[in-house]
């Protein structure tokens, strides 16, 4: 996928002409404002901006200041384009967390120079954090890009009054298959688990991540209680038809999955918590207990007490 550039200035020429030389070079996206430009970068991160450093209401420095503020946009590079060339101004840009400055009048061959340079160095950051946020047995999200991608999604949320779902999975009588047929077939068990779990997944938003052990999350950003458990009883039936053979499982001599299902929303209800990480986890994993005490096998949903 072509990378994504915002251009910001509240001079509409210096967008396009920026933005001319430019072309070829991503997807371009132009922001005539601050808040305009943090707006579309909420939607959807990109991949590179580039802000003019003097702007009405929201300058660049502030700009700069509110996309580090966001846990989603914090890594994004920033390019200042500026007619000052004094320390002092360069000095106060990477103090906010500028990459880089490009001075006006900009120059064709360094404005594409420059946004080339930041959009490798992101391409590898990139890579690097995928690869230390995988879980190396499953190739699926590890706890730790689970727990940014929980506390990144609530934000959201909270922003847009939406309901927030999530979904904990464990396997059932794991223990007693390690025991049964080894460890090696146990990864194996596990990965086909992840594979399923994913394929269960209809949106790009949806995330599933490898918990810990035998058990897994499920993201779901947007998603009503009725709709997480739509998705965890797909996902019951989707390990269902893997038909594993698990001998020491009195649930059909297959494997299987509990799951455990609840819903945060800003304001909370019977059937909401609140829009916090750990009052998220602790709802599903209530819902995960209650499906196990119920006989395994099924999906529960966590629903306030009283």
């Amino acid at each position: 996928m072509a990378p994504s550039i915002l251009l910001v200035d509240d001079d509409h020429r210096t967008v396009q002409v920026l933005a001319h030389m430019l072309t070829g070079m991503g997807r371009l996206r132009l922001a005539l404002s601050g808040a305009d430009a943090l707006r579309l970068a909420q939607e959807a991160p990109p991949d590179v901006v580039l802000v003019d450093a003097e702007m009405p209401a929201m300058n660049g420095f502030e700009f700069c200041a509110c996309m580090k503020a966001e846990p989603m946009l914090a890594e994004v590079p920033i390019i200042f384009v500026t007619s000052h060339v004094d320390v002092a101004t360069e000095v106060a840009g990477f103090a906010a967390g500028a990459a880089d400055f490009i001075r006006k009048p900009p120059a064709t061959e360094v404005v594409q120079a420059r946004v080339r340079v930041q959009l490798r160095l992101k391409e590898l950051s990139d890579a690097l954090k995928d690869a230390a946020l995988t879980d190396a047995l499953t190739g699926i999200d590890n706890r730790r890009r689970f727990a940014e991608s929980l506390e990144a999604e609530c934000v959201r949320a909270r922003r847009s009054k939406q309901t927030l779902s999530l979904l904990m999975i464990d396997v059932d009588h794991f223990k007693q298959y390690n025991d049964h047929y080894g460890h090696l077939e146990g990864d194996h068990c596990l990965r086909s688990v992840a594979k399923a779990l994913q394929s269960a997944l209809q949106r790009p938003a949806d995330r599933v991540a490898r918990y810990g052990g035998e058990e897994f999350a499920v993201l779901l950003p947007d998603t009503a209680v009725t709709g997480a458990l739509h998705i965890g009883d797909r996902i019951i039936h989707a390990i269902d038809a893997l038909q594993i053979p698990h001998h020491d499982s009195p649930l059909r001599g297959i494997v299987t999955v509990s799951a455990g299902a609840a819903a945060a929303r800003w304001m909370e209800d019977s059937t909401h918590v609140a829009l916090t990480s750990t009052a998220l986890i602790s709802a599903a994993d209530q819902a995960l207990y209650a499906a196990k005490d119920g006989g395994r096998a099924r999906c529960s949903v966590f629903r306030q007490a009283g």
